[in-house]
């Protein structure tokens, strides 16, 4: 249990997309983690689309129910 504590932790802190200014569930930290890792994914893609400097980044496409957990 000490460890999973402290994954949780390492996973908020890594994790910009979480809010800062309340608590999160465990369950709230892992769909933000997924979205992360899709976001990452999307941008790494060879010829992803990239946002201008200063600009709002590019939406990731919403993936169809079945593909997905989450849909954005």
């Amino acid at each position: 249990l000490y460890d999973m504590k402290g994954c949780y932790s390492r996973l908020r802190a890594l994790v910009p997309t979480l809010p800062r200014h309340r608590r999160v569930s465990k369950v709230e930290i892992l769909q933000h983690v997924i979205d992360y890792i899709w976001d990452l994914q999307l941008a790494l893609q060879p010829g992803a689309p990239r946002a201008a400097p200063g600009g709002d980044p590019p939406e990731a496409p919403c993936m169809p129910a079945a593909d997905s957990i989450l849909c954005r």
